[in-house]
């Protein structure tokens, strides 16, 4: 199972319609169909009520939807944080007042600067 199956079966369960979950997923309707058959037989388990008009969830389904819901947004949210990260610059300004130039600061720079080197190599 991977985040497409999820992102489909999502679909389906909105729209509960194979041919207009289809339509918003921008692919054909039997791609679609087989892409969720693979799910139900990866889990063992029915999803859908087919013969029923509208289609419906099974109680599997339901509990299904919830969490793939969730793990969606969480997938999501995870790309998010990971750009912003990838985007942090590891700048430092510093206010100092004379006397700490024979100190504690060319310490501190020091060690900012190890730092900050192997955080970029690790």
């Amino acid at each position: 199972m991977d985040l497409r199956h999820l992102r489909y079966f999502v679909a389906v369960a909105e729209e509960l319609n194979f041919t207009r979950a289809a339509e918003r997923l921008h692919i054909a309707q039997p791609p679609l169909s087989r892409q969720i058959q693979q799910l139900e037989e990866g889990l063992g388990v029915q999803l859908f009520e087919r013969n029923a008009r509208p289609l419906k969830l099974t109680e599997a389904g339901r509990f299904f939807y919830a969490h793939a819901q969730q793990l969606l947004a969480q997938a999501a949210e995870l790309e998010s944080m990971t750009r912003r990260v990838g985007q942090i610059e590891r700048k430092m300004s510093l206010g100092f007042v004379g006397s700490t130039l024979y100190g504690m600061l060319p310490k501190i720079i020091r060690r900012f600067r190890t730092e900050s080197c192997c955080a970029r190599s690790g």
